[in-house]
């Protein structure tokens, strides 16, 4: 038996350095306990093809994510309505993703992110510029935290019936109805094989089981949901119900709009799968969890210096925890610890990967010196959490 090793072609070696980067950010679920970090097969044979088609034309990879599709209403699960420090996390994993890849691909990377609120809002009563209004902010979030691999665009492009970001918030929410009506003309299920597809595809089940949960939770904070349905409990299950069966009729025939408009993109996904047809790359990984979306959740800051995703109704105790605002809108959940206790006045920020940058709002010779005290904060926090950068201090 010939046992001289294989020497792979550098094409070939590229493309198993660019899957290694994809198994190290991905978490795949095969079933709703289990995880593991790999490909089926299949979609790793189509990421192979994708990368070297690119590689030959001298094109950048190009990668697909719909997800952000609006800050959920539910004030039991966010801080308010508005982006904040989850979202942050997120758009700076998938740039760090990019920025990976494009470390050993040299043509580069692109993601295009497609916000998906106009393709179910109505079904959950979140008013059309509440969606609108979020995108807004995370494009301003990822500008002004330098993540350049990612670009946005809207439901109204990928269906081909214009240029949504050369329309003014009035124009697109007029709009935002005419796309709703063209994906309900594209559903091509019926009730009955919707349900079969649920019952035999593991990826269906995994996000219709995720549209139940959510919709029995949520729906009843829809600002446009009818009061009746809310006050009846029998009335809002069935509603519940219906709205998650709408919204998976939705959500197969905005995927076959994906398929046709990006037909040579890799498909990342944000939710739980098997693998067979996207990479699952969770946005603020936990520990032995896939981890919630930032817009079903908040952020805590554990003095051990990780990022917890949790629900806002879990961190109301206000002897260990503390909100931490970023301007007039509450930003992130610190845990209490005295390292960020300080005897003058300092903003501490945290930002991806545990950087933590401590700002000193006392700007005078006196209190710009860091005395014993705030050494020993400074020791603490760089262990827990790793690089510190000040600012407004003297440390000469």
């Amino acid at each position: 038996m010939d046992t001289t090793p294989r020497i792979l072609p550098a094409s070939e070696l590229l493309v198993e350095d660019i899957l290694h980067v994809f198994r190290s950010f991905s978490a795949i679920s095969e079933s709703k306990d289990h995880l593991q970090t790999k490909l089926s097969t299949a979609y790793e044979g189509f990421i192979r093809t994708t990368i070297l088609n690119s590689q030959n034309s001298g094109r950048p990879i190009k990668l697909l994510l719909p997800a952000f599709p609006w800050k959920n209403p539910n004030l039991d699960k966010v801080l308010s309505g508005n982006a904040d420090f989850g979202e942050e996390l997120g758009l700076a994993r998938l740039d760090h993703l990019c920025t990976s890849l494009a470390q050993i691909y040299p043509m580069g990377v692109e993601l295009t992110l497609v916000s998906d609120g106009p393709v179910y809002n109505d079904l959950l009563g979140i008013p059309d510029s509440d969606f609108y209004d979020y995108g807004l902010q995370l494009r301003q979030m990822a500008k002004e935290k330098g993540c350049t691999h990612i670009k946005f665009t809207r439901l109204f492009d990928v269906l081909g019936l214009g240029d949504g970001d050369s329309l003014s918030k009035k124009e697109y929410l007029v709009v935002a109805d005419v796309c709703r009506q063209e994906m309900e003309k594209r559903l091509t299920l019926t009730r009955d094989q919707l349900q079969a597809k649920i019952e035999n595809d593991p990826d269906t089940l995994l996000t219709y089981q995720q549209y139940v949960k959510s919709a029995f939770e949520d729906l009843r904070w829809g600002p446009e949901v009818d009061p009746v349905i809310k006050a009846s409990p029998a009335k809002y299950e069935s509603e519940t119900q219906e709205v998650a069966k709408r919204m998976m009729q939705r959500l197969l025939a905005y995927e076959q709009v994906l398929s046709s408009r990006f037909p040579d993109h890799i498909r990342l996904s944000i939710h739980r799968s098997t693998g067979a047809s996207k990479i699952s790359i969770p946005l603020i990984p936990q520990p032995d969890e896939f981890g919630m979306m930032p817009w079903h959740s908040c952020v805590l800051v554990r003095a051990d210096g990780r990022f917890q995703t949790g629900h806002s109704s879990q961190f109301r105790d206000t002897e260990q925890f503390e909100i931490i605002s970023r301007g007039s809108s509450p930003y992130l959940v610190r845990e209490k610890h005295p390292m960020f206790s300080w005897n003058r006045r300092v903003e501490i920020s945290h930002a991806y990967g545990g950087f933590v940058t401590v700002t000193n709002l006392d700007r005078d010779e006196k209190n710009g010196k860091l005395d014993d005290d705030s050494k020993g904060k400074l020791v603490d926090l760089a262990l827990r959490f790793g690089t510190i950068q000040l600012r407004g201090f003297d440390i000469s």
